[in-house]
């Protein structure tokens, strides 16, 4: 007969294997992931002309995440963000590779187009702590710092903000004077919206000014664009709903089988007492 002690260590090994080694598992990002949303975008052109913006325009855009490959736990990401006119002109056109950790959602270096910090959205277990996220249409590390918490649809999720400046020159080739005479950099405001468990995206929100500069003298001169993206109604819901998934496994694995293990435990020590003060 297998003695208490035995059956004991074997359940404490289980316990630690399961957080050790099982959850990571569980819980990193499939090689069939992907992430696709509607994303609603108004631009408001500058006419160098009349010297003034032209009115906010709807726009047409593209927003996902598809992998493309997987090696040595490193999940090869391809993310893509188009915008066109409604006349099928096109506004910005760009995709980016990413190399992600499958366990942690960082990104890893030496994978990707070039190496990276940071989170392909944001670390699970928010503690609002502050991360780095790298937003497609920019390109450059967003310090995301918390801003408060809200409720959508009943979701706790933490909102999360960043005012920084990008580049866009290698990007807008296709307008002129840029980039032998003319470059382009921006102003942005970039929010986030997390589901703290999971550290899934629900919503981002990017309100943008983008201004020609003088290549020579690096000096602007006036704006090209002011824009602003965010995700439509139907779009949240629907990662609302993945969010809520997402959360769920997290707690059932995190929580709910350990305690099991733990209920298991103390059963095997404090069931016999009990019996043996009952006299059976």
């Amino acid at each position: 007969m297998i003695k208490k002690s035995a059956i004991f260590l074997i359940l404490l090994i289980s316990i630690l294997l399961w957080f050790l080694w099982i959850i990571p598992r569980l819980e990193q990002l499939p090689s069939n992931f992907s992430y696709k949303v509607d994303v609603i975008s108004f631009d408001n052109f500058y006419d160098e002309e009349k010297q003034t913006f032209l009115g906010p325009q709807i726009s047409k855009t593209k927003f996902y995440y598809e992998p493309i490959s997987q090696k040595n736990g490193v999940l090869m990401i391809r993310n893509v963000f188009d915008v066109y006119k409604m006349t099928d002109e096109k506004i910005f056109a760009v995709e980016r590779l990413y190399g992600i950790d499958a366990k942690t959602g960082q990104h890893a270096k030496g994978y990707g187009d070039h190496n990276r910090e940071g989170y392909l959205f944001a670390p699970k277990h928010l503690k609002k702590q502050d991360y780095v996220y790298w937003h497609i249409n920019y390109d450059e590390p967003a310090t995301m710092r918390f801003q408060d918490e809200e409720k959508i649809q009943g979701l706790t999720v933490y909102r999360y903000a960043c005012d920084y400046h990008a580049d866009q020159t290698a990007n807008l080739g296709f307008l002129p004077g840029v980039p032998k005479e003319r470059g382009m950099n921006l102003d942005i405001n970039l929010q986030q919206w997390i589901e703290p468990v999971s550290g899934h995206m629900i919503k981002y929100e990017d309100k943008t000014t983008a201004y020609y500069y003088d290549m020579k003298t690096k000096e602007r001169m006036h704006p090209w664009n002011k824009f602003n993206n965010r995700y439509s109604t139907t779009g949240i819901n629907e990662q609302v709903k993945i969010a809520k998934q997402e959360r769920r496994k997290i707690i059932f694995y995190e929580r709910v089988i350990p305690s099991l293990l733990a209920g298991i435990v103390l059963m095997l020590f404090v069931f016999p007492y009990f019996l043996k003060r009952r006299g059976v």
